[in-house]
């Protein structure tokens, strides 16, 4: 995990998020609907209030 941390630190942000969300898409393929959904509820969870409720006019 560290390893990944330093690779993705060196990239610009921009990059960075573009290269996560490939593999992120790769990885929600292969979970189920009841893991995908998981994920996405901690994922909200770790947000800050008004950031979750901007996500939602999204």
């Amino acid at each position: 995990m560290n390893q990944l941390f330093e690779i993705i630190s060196r990239m610009a942000p921009e990059k960075a998020l573009a290269e996560i969300t490939k593999i992120l898409g790769n990885l929600l393929a292969d979970l189920d609907n009841e893991a995908r959904e998981r994920f996405m509820i901690n994922l909200i969870g770790q947000s800050e209030g008004d950031k979750v409720s901007s996500m939602v006019h999204l």
